[in-house]
């Protein structure tokens, strides 16, 4: 299990976020964990259109506690929602939009697909959702909401709903200062004329039916076909709306454990809201709450100029798996998370992870469980114990994938000093491909490297750095053994011997051969090009 290492005594005695949620959780449910009943975790996305990325980081964080729950032998099921019960109230800027406008204010489920093939609207993206994250190994059960509404799962809370509709209309008012109409009722039918269930309006309960009309000008959004008529509200003929459902939901499924974004935690939010409806009107207590700060995705001009969006798939598609879910779960949940893929945050998830990692193996000195918590968590196997494998840093890397002269598994073990394992060969050629991707599709022109072969315009050096560097043109000329080891040694040397800090030396080292401030380890980088070449351009620009 990861929590041997977890426990280790080597690691500072701190808890990382998600055992303060369970500590808590195992708090509140000691008795329904000592009947042996899985605790109920859930979260869900109305699939109106391509599931943003903001959206993984729900799913994570209620993945994640149920992960570690079971690490503590305490059982529980992650339910994820594919909502396809609500109505349609606008179009993704990417469908058809004349092909789709007619259906504006039916249920999804009933909306017809996108692409042949599909059930209905809703088919592909939860398809996709699904595709972004099954491979991070969460124990995720996903369901959708359409067949518990046509089973009579909602038909006692239809039924509680309606009789405390006045009280709900009270809720409103009390918690969030936007009351209802005193005509008002927590229902909307399915009209059995036009199809659509946003545009219909409740007026009446009798105990057995309700009496309705399909208003046409009853939302902005859509318009309705003016039918009346009674009908039952029960076995899918309608649905309760966002925040009484909401409730609902925790008490048909007996819900426990639900969280969500930090907008629905506003005085008098929907969660507010939902939770005094819940205990009032259903008579069932609000789940143990997990509320999480906004995933801030930057670049927004990438969708247009690169015709990449924020979509949870082309997200994970920049991303291993285990470096998503460590995305995910590094922060705490009462912290933003930002992410620009057009900067540097890529290259610095990689280097954050690499870290973490050296922090779990115990390759740090001051092994610390913050950081080593993380990374044994981001795996995909939580039952199975991390391989400690040698991982190329991404900056080397992305100097690799753009060298077609340099074959990656030679320079990595140039790096490492001693052949790889066939682990560490599987990993560097998965960790490569996503590296090329981000290079070729996404990174900022500072990872974009050139090799120059004439100084660059602007080399401003001194006397006794172009003295340095004439010399170490000599020396390096002069190498008999050509290899990452003897340039930096002789690098180091000449450093010492001319009194130059590492900027001095490091900053015109880059600058002659890449135009770059920065790069790579500067003794393997240098030993990757020609010999000659390299004490050639030394030489000339210091001449």
């Amino acid at each position: 299990m990861l929590l041997s290492s977890y426990r280790s005594p080597c690691y500072t005695a701190v808890m990382f976020w998600t055992e303060e949620f369970t500590e808590q959780i195992k708090e509140r449910f000691h008795k329904k964990i000592a009947d042996d009943s899985p605790l109920i975790i859930r979260d869900e996305k109305t699939l109106s259109g391509r599931v943003h990325v903001g959206s993984l980081r729900g799913i994570v964080l209620h993945g994640i506690i149920a992960q570690v729950l079971a690490e503590q032998h305490v059982k529980s099921i992650f339910m994820y929602e594919l909502n396809d019960n609500d109505p349609m109230d606008g179009l993704p800027i990417n469908i058809d939009q004349e092909k789709f406008a007619p259906h504006m204010g039916k249920p999804l489920f009933a909306v017809p697909p996108v692409h042949e093939g599909e059930d209905n609207f809703t088919t592909g993206f939860g398809e996709e959702l699904k595709l972004a994250v099954n491979p991070m190994g969460l124990p995720i059960e996903w369901y959708h909401l359409r067949p518990l509404y046509l089973a009579g799962k909602f038909n006692e809370v239809i039924r509680e709903a309606l009789d405390g509709a006045a009280r709900i209309r009270e809720i409103y008012q009390e918690v969030s200062g936007g009351g209802k109409p005193d005509d008002w009722f927590p229902l909307n039918v399915i009209c059995p004329r036009c199809g659509k269930i946003g545009t219909t309006k409740v007026t009446a309960w009798d105990g057995n039916e309700v009496t309705y009309e399909c208003k046409k000008h009853y939302v902005k959004w859509a318009e309705g076909c003016g039918h009346k008529g009674t009908m039952s509200p029960f076995d899918g003929n309608a649905t309760l709306p966002w925040k009484p459902e909401w409730a609902a939901k925790w008490k048909v499924l007996g819900v426990d454990i639900e969280g969500g974004g930090k907008d629905h935690y506003a005085a008098g939010g929907s969660r507010e809201v939902a939770a005094k409806i819940s205990e009032e009107i259903f008579h069932y207590p609000a789940p143990f709450d997990v509320a999480y700060e906004f995933f801030n995705f930057q670049g927004k001009k990438m969708s247009a100029s690169k015709g990449l969006g924020a979509s949870a798939k082309e997200v994970a598609d920049l991303l291993p798996p285990k470096i998503l879910k460590f995305l995910m779960i590094r922060k705490e949940p009462r912290q933003p998370i930002d992410f620009d893929p057009e900067g540097k945050t890529i290259p610095n998830l990689f280097d954050e992870y690499d870290r973490c990692a050296d922090h779990y193996f115990n390759r740090h000195a001051e092994p610390f469980v913050g950081y080593a918590r993380p990374f044994a968590l981001a795996q995909i196997d939580p039952l199975k114990e991390p391989e400690d494998l040698w991982e190329m840093r991404f900056q080397s890397l992305s100097f690799v994938v753009q060298m077609p002269h340099l074959d990656i598994e030679t320079e990595a073990e140039k790096l490492k000093g001693k052949a790889l394992t066939e682990a560490e060969k599987i990993a560097l050629h998965e960790r490569a491909s996503y590296v090329k991707k981000w290079i070729d599709t996404l990174a900022p022109a500072e990872y974009k490297f050139v090799i120059q072969d004439t100084t660059p315009d602007g080399l401003d050096l001194n006397d006794k750095q172009k003295k340095a560097l004439h010399e170490l043109g000599k020396r390096l000329g002069d190498l008999k053994e050509w290899s990452g080891e003897t340039v930096h040694d002789k690098i180091h040397r000449t450093k010492e011997e001319f009194e130059l800090t590492p900027k001095e030396i490091f900053q015109p080292l880059y600058r002659i051969f890449i135009n770059r401030t920065s790069g790579p380890q500067v003794g393997w980088f240098l030993s990757t090009l020609d010999q000659q070449k390299v004490a050639d351009m030394l030489i000339a620009s210091s001449s």
